[in-house]
């Protein structure tokens, strides 16, 4: 679902810039304020693997790949507010490193993924989880809250790319939901995997749905949670899925896929490397450092909270 550089007027590049930057503001605010705040390490990590995370590709549907967003995910983790700021970290570094995703269209791509995502989600989740109690009610929100956060997200890209005039919005919208339905329940499917697994080994992590509040110990867990997301990051999205996702099947279905044109060249476009000689270990090699970087930026989003003798941001 990342609009690259190119499908967007300059009028809706600027507007989307302007509503995520408010959006992003107002959850810096809200964990300034937060009265027990997330360790740096945690928001780091949790970033990291949702990073990693979006690299694995997987067929969903006939010519269509997805991939999991997370923003869901981290929302349930982390509460909707941090998990805006871990997202969009992600999506930095992904504009930034890797071309993946646009500069001028970061704005827009943020209120999908990284706005929509967390919120939608954690309303939903939270719905669902007030009319039935318990762990099972925490997974069958988040769950069902994934499908709907994708599903906005699909119909918002739709509207941002129909308001540039790139194509008419009762062509567009049909197909951007169509297509994002097999992919949004493969966002269900694995946020409900992971959450389940949460839920039954450390129901305290999921305290951003209402579970009680982790425990100590936050320097090992951040630390686990930033090695799988290496080992996703150097060992499995090298196997990811090279098909189209769901915009960019989109596009080409509908004939604007020539319309993208990047506004700079990233070190890393494509998550490829500059030296023909090490193609092969270019998906693991920029996995690897987008991992780290999106981690290290994220860190230093929350690190850059701490008030002094604030030891909870350290």
């Amino acid at each position: 679902m990342h609009i690259p550089d190119g499908f967007l007027s300059p009028g809706v590049a600027a507007a989307t810039w302007v509503v995520a930057g408010g959006s992003l503001a107002l959850a810096l605010r809200a964990e300034r304020r937060e009265a027990e705040p997330m360790p740096s390490g945690i928001l780091g990590s949790i970033a990291a693997f949702l990073f990693a995370a979006q690299m694995v590709n997987v067929p969903v549907a006939p010519g269509t790949s997805g991939h999991l967003v997370g923003g869901m995910l981290a929302a349930a983790v982390l509460g909707p507010w941090r998990a805006m700021l871990a997202l969009a970290a992600v999506l930095a570094v992904q504009a930034l490193l890797f071309q993946d995703g646009g500069i001028t269209s970061f704005g827009a791509n943020f209120i999908d993924m990284g706005i929509a995502g967390p919120l939608v989600g954690y309303a939903v989740a939270w719905l669902v989880s007030r009319r039935r109690r318990g762990p099972r009610g925490l997974a069958a929100g988040a769950i069902i809250g994934a499908f709907a956060a994708t599903a906005c997200g699909a119909a918002l890209a739709a509207v941002w790319l129909a308001a540039s005039g790139l194509y008419p919005l009762r062509g567009i919208l049909p197909v951007m939901l169509v297509t994002h339905v097999a992919i949004g329940l493969l966002e269900a499917a694995l946020t409900g995997a992971v959450l389940v697994t949460l839920l039954q080994w450390r129901p305290d992590l999921a305290n951003g749905i209402g579970a009680a509040a982790a425990d100590g110990r936050p320097a090992a867990l951040a630390m686990g949670t930033f090695g799988l997301a290496l080992l996703l990051a150097a060992f499995v999205a090298p196997f990811a899925s090279a098909l189209p996702d769901g915009l960019d099947a989109t596009a080409k279905a509908l004939g604007f896929a020539a319309s993208a044109r990047p506004v700079w060249t990233a070190p890393m476009a494509g998550y490829g490397l500059p030296w023909p000689r090490l193609a092969i270990a270019a998906p693991a090699v920029a996995g690897i450092a987008g991992t780290v970087a999106v981690g290290v930026l994220a860190w230093a989003i929350s690190r850059s909270l701490a008030v002094r003798d604030d030891a909870a941001h350290r």
